[in-house]
């Protein structure tokens, strides 16, 4: 049995985004996939995908495949997700030590923004909020963003590490791209032209557990 559901537009989602969608849906089933669902929450990661499907294997006993798509209109949406995990992490833990040592030496010349949480100032806290100083506003505004990026813009990243599905997607509009170097690793890209999707690049095959597949169909079944 078939299950195929369009959600309705959801506040703040464009048309050009439900028609991405759409076009996602006809791609799947062109793959034979059966069962088609978009806004399906993903087993293994927490995560909500706009498009998935599930293809059965056709061997008896034995579960099929599993896809995901995610559709970007825009060139700031598709940046929002692409940040890649291991980078991001990288970069923060070293702007961490960097802050930590600046919050010690700005301690140590400016007692008067001293909390007095503590009985020693080593393990105290400091309150820098209206402090002009560039290289401390630059460094934490750095950090900053870098831990809503960890929290939020590592979604491609993420789920190809956690083999939430067998093979993911990006889906597109012309012009998103700059170059096709940026499609995150290990997902493949489908392009719209006019009213159907181009293959730009093919999926690398994920190992995906059978439990995880199991969780993603009854997931994707639960969205009729």
């Amino acid at each position: 049995m078939v299950s195929e559901r369009v959600e309705r537009v959801k506040s703040g989602e464009s048309k050009q985004h439900q028609e991405l969608k759409g076009l996602s849906l006809e791609w799947l089933k062109a793959q034979g996939c059966r069962a088609r669902a978009t806004e399906v929450r993903l087993p293994l990661s927490p995560y909500r995908v706009d498009v998935a499907g599930y293809r059965n294997s056709g061997r008896m006993g034995a579960l099929g495949e599993t896809f995901v798509l995610e559709c970007k209109q825009s060139r700031a949406d598709f940046l929002r997700d692409a940040s890649v995990e291991k980078a991001v992490a990288h970069e923060q833990a070293g702007l961490a030590e960097d802050v930590e040592r600046l919050r010690e030496l700005l301690g140590m010349h400016l007692p008067e923004c001293r909390q007095w949480v503590s009985l020693f100032s080593e393990y105290d806290e400091y309150d820098f909020g209206e402090l002009r100083h560039e290289r401390w506003r630059r460094l934490v505004s750095r950090l900053s963003l870098l831990e809503r990026k960890l929290a939020d813009g590592v979604k491609f990243s993420r789920i190809a590490r956690y083999g939430a599905s067998n093979f993911c997607y990006l889906v597109v509009d012309e012009g998103v791209l700059k170059r096709f170097d940026e499609i995150p690793l290990g997902w493949g890209c489908l392009v719209r032209e006019e009213e159907c999707l181009r293959l730009e690049r093919v999926a690398k095959r994920l190992v995906s557990a059978d439990a995880a597949k199991l969780a993603f169909l009854e997931r994707v079944a639960a969205r009729r």
